[in-house]
């Protein structure tokens, strides 16, 4: 048996998306409400109840682990999603370009994305091969718009220390500090403050961002970073459940995570990790991917970036281009005899929240081993009364479960 689990970041909402219907309640959906017909729906804590998750920590759940023992920190997943060479002793972030301005009080900042730039990002990235600071190697590496990753190498590095950015605009960015008393703590949040001040120094004056001032445009002037992680050690799920599994995801984070825990990335022409990612590709690679796989993890992000931008007619759009784009292309070439599926978000992101939520998110299930429910379309409030429930993680699990492929547990 073959497995298809697709995740949309950030695709639960509430009632107060769109006039009292969220935006997967609102879309038109009819691909995904042939496949609720078909199957059963329930809702899933991606960690657990009450619990507001991450998108590192959520897709580790739902892939299987438990956070709470095998979480590190989300830079390692950026870097090793981004090809990096991660070692033992290794310290890895989480970066943005950011805008910011000098003040009296240290640097001020105007935007934690700078302005979602969209490029001229190698152009950043060459730049900060420059980047020195004693007793450190910096590697750094842009990724899509805003994103980047970043990986200290050194003797005697921590991760336990804080982040520079504030997440507030106004503000000034904060000095990384040890939030334990650990050897390596006082040398990495110094080598950090060293490299933040470094990359506005290197970034203010570079004629891109000069450019993008005259434009009118924010610059990308400094590097915030967040996330600090050394490697997990995870077991893969291919030596837990024997079977071999692939990635296909356009942004850093989700092909690191699948990575660490043993799936091989499938690279996919037009896969940004945003809005305008090529959702007809991945339908093709997943397809394609399955010849040669036992199951096959795609994740679309676009869901997460119009829900953190406010914007429901965005986030409803990427939902139905997902319909059409993705789901009408397995339902008609997937062989459904043989082939289980399970689509879920990792977490809510609420139009006029702008962030994760602790809502538990939708879930589909549909295959020839899985009782069919009452439920004729897919959104939050039928998927409520399905006959899957509602649980916390572990999707993947259960969907190669039902592919027959899960081990025993006891005699």
């Amino acid at each position: 048996m073959k497995g298809i689990f697709v995740i949309a970041d950030g695709l639960g909402g509430r009632p107060t998306d769109l006039n009292g219907n969220t935006c997967l309640e609102a879309a038109e959906t009819p691909y995904l409400d042939a496949l609720a017909t078909r199957g059963a729906l329930g809702l899933v804590d991606p960690i657990g109840p009450g619990i507001r998750p991450g998108s590192d920590t959520a897709h580790l759940s739902l892939l299987g682990y438990d956070p709470f023992k095998v979480y590190t920190g989300r830079g390692v997943f950026e870097c090793l999603g981004m090809g990096m060479d991660v070692q033992a002793g290794d310290i890895c972030f989480r970066a943005n370009f950011a805008s910011v301005e000098s003040s009296a009080e240290g640097l001020r900042l105007l935007d934690r994305r700078a302005g979602r730039i969209s490029e001229g990002q190698n152009e950043l990235e060459d730049a900060l091969r420059a980047l020195s600071v004693p007793g450190a190697e910096i590697e750094f590496l842009a990724s899509t718009q805003h994103r980047g990753a970043l990986r200290i190498r050194g003797e005697g590095l921590s991760r336990f220390i804080g982040e520079t950015d504030p997440h507030e605009v106004g503000t000034v960015l904060l000095a990384s500090r040890p939030t334990q008393d650990v050897p390596g703590a006082d040398k990495t949040a110094d080598i950090v403050n060293q490299m933040t001040q470094q990359s506005f120094e290197i970034l203010r004056d570079l004629p891109l961002n000069k450019k993008r001032v005259a434009a009118g445009q924010l610059p990308a002037n400094v590097l915030l970073v967040r996330g600090a992680a050394n490697c997990p050690v995870l077991p893969s799920i291919e030596s837990v459940i024997g079977a071999r599994g692939a990635v296909i995801a356009g942004g850093a984070l989700y092909r690191g995570v699948a990575e660490a825990c043993g799936m091989d990335y499938i690279p996919v022409q037009g896969a940004t990790g945003g809005l305008d990612t090529n959702i007809k590709a991945k339908a093709a690679a997943i397809l394609k991917t399955l010849e040669d796989y036992d199951y096959v993890f795609c994740h679309l992000k676009g869901t997460d970036n119009a829900g953190h931008d406010k914007n429901a007619a965005d986030k409803k759009a990427f939902i139905e281009r997902m319909d059409s784009e993705l789901f009408k292309v397995l339902i008609e070439r997937v062989d459904w005899g043989r082939t289980h599926l399970a689509f879920t978000g990792d977490h809510c992101t609420p139009i006029d929240y702008g962030d994760h939520t602790v809502d538990p998110v939708p879930v589909l299930f549909v295959g020839p081993n899985i009782p069919r429910d009452p439920g004729t379309t897919f959104g939050e409030r039928v998927a409520g009364q399905g006959g899957l429930g509602r649980f916390s993680g572990r999707v993947l699990p259960m969907l190669l479960g039902y592919c027959n492929w899960a081990p025993k547990f006891g005699s």
